[in-house]
C-alpha cells in the first residue's frame, strides 16, 4: 500500500485557534483535525479528468467542514478508477470517521476479497450485516468468502438464512447448488438448478445444470439446453448498488464498459457504452459493444448508424465494414451491403472476412469466375477457418467441377472439424447421387452437431425419404 500522509491544513486552523483561545476540541472536530488523506497518485497523461476530480475534492478538504466530504469523494474515485491502495486508505479513514456507516465497510471488503484477504473482508461484511440487514449483497459476498476459505457448511448456512428473508433469492440458490455439486451431490445440484434455470431464463446455472445432467447420465438432456443456445455462458455477479454507483465517478472507459456488459438495465448499458465512447472515440471495442448491445435490443437504426459511425472514425478496422454488411444484408438491403464491401475493400484488402463476402456476393449473382478469385484469396488471407472453402465449393459445384467442390469440403472439414455447413452440404451430395452407405454417414453427423438449425436438418430427412423410398433413422 502507498505511504499515507497526513493533511494538515484543516487541523493546523482548528490547533491555532485552540491554543489562543486555552479551548479543548470537540471530538468531532479532533477526528476531522487528524484526518489522513492517502498520497495522490501520479495520474497518466490520459487522466485528465480524474486527476481535475481528484483536485475539486481536494479543495473540499480546507475546510474543516468538507474534509469527510473530501475524504469520501477520492476513496470513491480511487475505487472506481483502479487506485484500490489509495482508496483502501481512505475507506480506513472513513471507518474510524463514521463507524456506523456500513457503505465504507463493504466497498474497503471488496478490495480485501480482491486480494485475497478474505478474513478481515468478512470481519468487515458482519458488521455490515449488523448495520444494515437489509443489505443482501453484503451477505452473498461473505457466503462466497467462505466458499474461496474452502467452508461450504458455513456458506450453506448464509445462503439458507437468505432464503428464509428472501424466498427464492436466485444467487443463493446458486450458491447452494454450486455446494452440491462440488461435493458431488448431482441430484441435488439438479433439484436446486431445475427451477432456478427456469426462473432465470438460464442466465444462471446454465453450464451447472449441463454438467449435473451428463454426471447423471443424461446426455439427451444435456444436449437439448445446449442447442437452446439461450445462454453466453458468462456469470454474472449479483447487483451491488453500493459498488455499481461508483461506475458514476470512474474515468476509466474499460472499466466502464465492463460495468455496461453487467448492467440488466439497457439504457443504463447504452448510456454507460457511450461515456466509454466519450472517453475514447479511437477505440473501436467500445463501438462495436454498443453495436452489440443495439442489435441485442433489436434497435436495427441505432445499430447501423452505431457502425456507419464506426466505419467513419476507423475505415481501417474490416469488422466495422463487415459488420455493417451483415446487418444491412439482414434488413434486405443488399445493394448497400455490397457497395459497404466494396468500401471495405478499398480501405482494408487483406480482409479474409470482407474477401469472402464479396465472393459470396458475387456467387450469388451468377459471376462464378470472379466469385472463386474471391474466395481463393480470402483461403490464403486465413487458410484455418472453413466458410471460405464452404462458399468456394458452392460455386465450382455451381460451375459444375463437382470433384474440385468435394475436395474443397473435405479441406473445411480438415480446417474445422464438424463444420454444420459442410456437413449438410456433404450429405445432400450423397443423397443426390444416391449413394446410400454415405448418405448415412454423413446424416449420423449432421445429427450429432448441435449447430445445425432444425430447418435444414428437416429438409434433408425429406431429400433422404424422396431418394431413397424410406426414413432416415439415426444409429443408437
Amino acid at each position: 500500500m502507498n505511504v499515507r500522509r497526513r493533511w494538515l491544513v484543516v487541523g493546523g486552523v482548528l490547533l491555532g485557534a485552540a491554543v489562543i483561545g486555552g479551548g479543548v476540541f470537540h471530538a468531532r472536530q479532533r477526528a476531522i483535525a487528524t484526518i489522513v488523506f492517502p498520497e495522490v497518485p501520479a495520474f497518466g497523461d490520459a487522466q485528465t479528468r480524474l486527476r481535475e476530480a481528484v483536485a475539486a475534492a481536494m479543495e473540499k478538504a480546507n475546510s474543516p467542514k468538507g474534509a469527510k466530504e473530501a475524504l469520501k469523494e477520492m476513496a470513491q474515485l480511487y475505487h472506481a478508477n483502479g487506485y484500490l491502495d489509495e482508496a483502501q486508505a481512505a475507506y480506513g479513514e472513513l471507518e474510524d470517521l463514521d463507524p456506523r456507516e456500513p457503505r465504507w465497510l463493504h466497498l474497503h471488503a471488496l478490495i480485501l476479497a480482491g486480494y485475497g484477504d478474505f478474513e478481515p473482508a468478512m470481519a468487515r461484511w458482519k458488521r455490515v450485516i449488523e448495520l444494515a440487514p437489509d443489505y443482501l449483497p453484503a451477505r452473498l459476498r461473505l457466503a462466497e468468502a467462505e466458499l474461496k476459505l474452502n467452508r461450504p457448511d458455513a456458506a450453506a448456512a448464509i445462503y439458507e438464512a437468505v432464503l428464509r428473508r428472501w424466498p427464492n433469492e436466485p444467487y443463493a440458490q446458486l450458491g447452494l447448488a454450486r455446494i452440491d455439486f462440488e461435493a458431488e451431490k448431482w441430484a441435488g445440484a439438479l433439484r436446486r438448478l431445475e427451477p432456478l434455470v427456469a426462473q432465470t431464463d438460464y442466465r444462471l446455472g446454465y453450464d451447472l445444470i449441463v454438467s449435473a445432467y451428463e454426471k447423471l447420465g443424461r446426455d439427451a438432456e444435456a444436449k437439448a439446453i445446449r442447442g437452446q443456445m439461450k445462454a453466453s455462458g458468462a456469470f454474472r455477479d449479483a447487483p451491488d448498488p453500493w459498488f455499481d454507483e461508483l461506475v458514476d465517478v470512474c474515468f476509466d472507459p474499460y472499466r466502464i464498459a465492463i460495468a455496461a456488459g453487467a448492467r440488466t438495465n439497457p439504457t443504463e448499458a447504452r448510456d454507460l457504452l457511450l461515456r466509454a465512447i466519450e472517453l475514447a472515440p479511437h477505440e473501436v471495442s467500445y463501438r462495436l459493444q454498443l453495436v452489440s448491445h443495439y442489435t441485442e435490443q433489436k434497435d436495427a437504426p441505432a445499430a447501423l448508424e452505431a457502425l456507419r459511425q464506426l466505419t467513419t472514425q476507423a475505415p481501417n478496422f474490416a469488422d466495422g465494414w463487415a459488420r455493417l454488411a451483415m446487418l444491412q444484408q439482414d434488413f434486405g438491403q443488399h445493394a448497400a451491403a455490397a457497395q459497404t464491401v466494396v468500401k471495405g475493400l478499398d480501405h482494408c484488402p487483406d480482409s479474409p472476412s470482407l474477401r469472402l463476402m464479396w465472393g459470396a456476393m458475387l456467387r450469388r449473382a451468377g459471376r462464378l469466375e470472379e466469385a472463386m478469385r474471391e474466395l481463393e484469396i480470402s483461403i490464403k488471407l486465413r487458410p484455418t477457418e472453413a466458410p471460405a472453402y464452404v462458399e468456394l465449393a458452392h460455386a465450382q459445384v455451381s460451375g459444375g467441377d463437382v470433384e474440385a467442390g468435394l475436395a474443397n469440403l473435405r479441406r473445411s472439414l480438415e480446417a474445422e472439424p464438424e463444420n454444420p455447413d459442410a456437413l449438410i452440404f456433404l450429405a445432400f451430395h450423397a443423397i443426390s447421387v444416391g449413394d446410400r452407405l454415405e448418405a448415412d454417414g454423413w446424416m449420423q453427423r449432421v445429427a450429432q452437431q448441435p449447430r445445425v438449425a432444425a430447418e435444414p436438418a428437416q429438409r434433408l430427412k425429406q431429400a433422404y425419404r424422396a431418394k431413397f423410398g424410406r426414413d432416415w433413422q439415426a444409429r443408437e
